[in-house]
């Protein structure tokens, strides 16, 4: 299937500030991609790019199979096959509900059976019924957000994108909206590029995630293979594996490394080199502990319990190894502080990496 979207060596600076360097990723037909990365990374940039907001400095955009942004050719907003949900809803204040829906079919001189056809279908599929005939200041946040995708729906664009559409939402109506948002285009099989901030928010959403740091992609994956297979330490950490220890490498050629006087066996990144210093990284609740017992266990890091902190349902230990590093473990019961311990790390879920200089996240 060839892709709807495809983004080749674009990049963009503002003045001497470098936003986005050369990056190339694809967006198939009715693939949902969430950008995912901390804030100033360039998600919003590149969503600009995408719809013509922007112009790139360099690279191609490619749409439908059809050029819309390469050296002098340039492509208008009005003219891309996509459609923008923004984080402001940026609804019309003095519309009605349904004259917000209409307003991008009327202009694109849409016939009215078409146009009331479109109208039945979004009222039902976004739970607009009763609000047709309010004013936005009349809605709540989630109904504004919810007109404010029938309007860009409306216009059956090929793409859409939004750019970090719950971010204004309360905790509770956002987990209710990005569970919808997951039904809705679920079922309307509809291409979109989805710019947040927020981890749990990808994962409900994406076929992929592509995640962004500092104008680069470190890594472009489905949820679960991101989350399992992560191939930088900054990856790893957005996935929760907080627990990141100093090592060395055996020098064998393998993934193993040396930790405390302890050999520890894992997962090496498929970019990264296997010798000199090395970095682990092990997500809290992956880590099993024994009590020592004098004999080492398997793949096992001997510590010593510092804290035991109750969390409610679980307890959050941490635990110091020989050489005074701290390893935090999700458990189900308390282990009394100064007991010593042998921590088990699963081969498969303890990522190693050589330990280069991180890229910055400006």
């Amino acid at each position: 299937m060839n892709p709807i979207l495809e983004l080749r060596n674009v990049s963009k600076s503002f003045g001497k500030q470098k936003v986005l360097h050369p990056l190339s990723f694809d967006l198939k037909k009715g693939e949902r991609i969430c950008i995912l990365g901390p804030s100033g990374c360039g998600k919003s940039t590149l969503l600009q790019i995408v719809a013509g907001l922007a112009r790139a400095d360099g690279g191609e955009v490619h749409m439908e199979g059809r050029v819309v942004e390469k050296d002098r050719t340039y492509v208008p907003p009005e003219k891309r096959p996509v459609n923008m949900v923004f984080q402001d809803y940026a609804l019309w204040p003095h519309m009605s509900v349904r004259q917000n829906i209409e307003y991008g079919m009327r202009r694109r001189k849409t016939p009215p059976e078409a146009m009331r056809d479109r109208l039945a279908r979004l009222q039902a599929l976004l739970r607009l019924d009763g609000l047709l005939d309010r004013l936005p200041a009349e809605l709540s946040g989630g109904q504004q957000q919810r007109v404010g995708i029938a309007r860009a729906l409306a216009t059956e664009p090929a793409i859409l994108l939004m750019d970090e559409p719950l971010s204004n939402l309360d905790v509770k109506l956002r987990t209710d909206m990005r569970n919808e948002l997951a039904r809705l285009l679920g079922e309307l099989s509809i291409a979109a590029l989805y710019v947040t901030h927020d981890m749990m928010e990808a994962f409900t959403i994406a076929d992929r995630i592509l995640v962004l740091r500092g104008g680069h992609i470190d890594q472009i994956a489905e949820p679960h293979v991101l989350f399992e297979r992560p191939e930088t330490p900054w990856v790893a950490q957005l996935m929760g594996y907080h627990n990141r220890l100093d090592a060395m490498f055996v020098g064998d050629g393998t993934a193993n490394v040396r930790i405390a006087n302890a050999t520890i066996g894992g997962r090496a990144a498929a970019s990264g080199r296997k010798e000199g210093k090395a970095v682990v990284m092990i997500h809290p609740e992956y880590i099993d502990v024994r009590e020592e017992s004098g004999k080492r266990d398997g793949n096992a890091l001997p510590a010593t319990i510092a804290q035991s902190v109750y969390e409610g349902t679980r307890w959050r230990l941490i635990a110091e190894t020989g050489d005074g590093q701290k390893v935090h473990i999700v458990h189900d019961r308390r282990v009394e502080p100064g007991k010593a311990v042998q921590l088990l790390l699963p081969r498969e879920r303890t990522m190693m990496y050589a330990d280069l200089p991180a890229a910055s996240d400006e």
